[in-house]
């Protein structure tokens, strides 16, 4: 009987809170409302919040299908994979961080960030998918 996995029914949570946040970015500046701002804000947070509940998830998945003995093709995969995820995730703490010094205020670099973390999340989510091919 394979392992219950808790990775893939987490992961959902970061990508889809992250890439919403950068459409709240996209209204802010367009719409030029407040409101905006403080909702993407508050999706770049919680998104890192449930991203590191999804990243210790993936890992103990990991482990377990290890022991299992998994094939190699999964772990070079998932190598690719992990850096990519890593990388989302320091692009979206870059723009929790940028936010929080800024006080919120809206920015042309803070919404090129927010596009970057937008590409990286999505390449992410794609070979995470990807993955359940190998596996």
């Amino acid at each position: 009987m394979p392992p219950t996995l808790l990775h893939p029914a987490i992961v959902h949570f970061p990508v889809a809170l992250w890439l919403t946040s950068c459409l709240f970015d996209v209204l802010a500046w367009w719409r030029e409302d407040s409101c905006y701002r403080r909702t993407a804000s508050w999706l770049v947070g919680l998104g890192l919040l449930t991203a590191g509940v999804s990243i210790a998830a993936g890992w103990i998945d990991l482990l377990g299908l290890e022991r299992e003995g998994i094939g190699t093709a999964l772990l070079r995969r998932h190598h690719l994979h992990s850096l990519m995820a890593y990388a989302a995730t320091l692009a979206y703490a870059g723009n929790f961080t940028w936010r929080w010094r800024t006080d919120n205020a809206p920015s042309p670099g803070l919404l090129a960030l927010a596009f970057l973390g937008a590409v990286l999340i999505g390449v992410t989510g794609y070979l995470g998918g990807a993955l359940r091919d190998v596996m």
